[in-house]
């Protein structure tokens, strides 16, 4: 506990200026106090050792994954759907006189690439 009191006393408070960053030694003063001067801890290989143990990811749970991703995309939109003004863009999409299937089916493929590449990035991250 007194190291814990001892690390904690080095600390000194920020003025009024170097918390609005206008402070020409806020950036020494946030580099100071980012210094790591802890000594490593060895573990002997512990966490090595427990991390080879783990049994790889099954196909199950990957398909589990995939699924829950699949969900909330059709969640997502399902919810997009039902806030959607469908009859305003309806009645002006007619007034201007845009053929109605053309715009509705452009915006179909924008949202079926756009959920494509929000799953693949996901897949790929």
């Amino acid at each position: 506990m007194d190291r814990l009191n001892q690390q904690n006393s080095r600390f000194e408070p920020l003025s009024d200026s170097a918390l609005r960053a206008k402070d020409p030694d806020f950036d020494a003063w946030l580099s100071q106090q980012l210094q790591f001067d802890e000594p490593y801890l060895d573990d002997g290989g512990f966490c090595e050792r427990v991390m080879a143990q783990l049994p790889p990811p099954s196909r199950r749970s990957e398909r589990r994954a995939t699924r829950a991703q699949y969900g909330a995309v059709v969640a997502a939109s399902a919810i997009v759907a039902w806030q959607f003004p469908f009859d305003q863009v309806l009645t002006e999409a007619v007034q201007q006189t845009i053929s109605l299937y053309s715009l509705v089916g452009l915006g179909v493929l924008a949202s079926l690439v756009a959920m494509t590449g929000g799953i693949v990035a996901a897949r790929r991250g």
